[in-house]
C-alpha cells in the first residue's frame, strides 16, 4: 500500500512543483519560485523513484526511500516558511507525512532484520 500512496503523493506534489517552476519561475521571471519549483520537482521525482524501488524490491530501496523521505521533510518544511511561503499547508502536510511514513517503513524493516539476526 505504501508504494502506491507514495507514487500518488509524489505525482501530486510534482504537479505543484512544475506549476511553480513553469508559471511563476519561468513565465513571470521570479527567482525564488524558480528554485523552489525545480527543487520540488526533484523531490517529487525522488518520491516516485522510491515508490518504484519499494514496489519492485530493489536491493537498495531502503537507502533510496530514507533519502527521499528525509529530503521531502526538509524541503516541504523549508518551502512552507515565511516570508515567501511557496508551499501551502496541504502540500507541506502531504510531503512531511509521506517522508515520515517512508522513514518509519525503512526503520521497521531494519528492526525486523535485526531480530532475525539475533535468533
Amino acid at each position: 500500500m505504501l508504494p502506491l500512496t507514495t507514487a500518488v503523493i509524489g505525482f501530486l506534489l510534482g504537479l505543484g512543483g512544475l506549476r511553480e517552476l513553469l508559471v511563476d519561475g519561468i513565465w513571470y521571471g521570479q527567482m525564488q519560485p524558480l528554485l523552489i519549483g525545480a527543487a520540488g520537482a526533484l523531490v517529487s521525482s525522488l518520491l516516485l523513484l522510491a515508490a518504484v524501488a519499494i514496489w519492485l524490491r530493489w536491493t537498495r530501496w531502503p537507502r533510496l526511500a530514507s533519502f527521499a523521505g528525509a529530503l521531502s521533510i526538509v524541503f516541504h518544511v523549508y518551502g512552507a516558511l515565511q516570508p515567501q511561503r511557496n508551499v501551502g499547508l496541504l502540500a507541506m502536510t502531504l510531503g512531511v507525512g509521506i517522508g515520515v511514513a517512508l522513514l518509519a517503513h525503512v526503520g521497521r524493516r531494519r528492526r525486523v532484520a535485526l531480530q532475525l539476526v539475533e535468533r
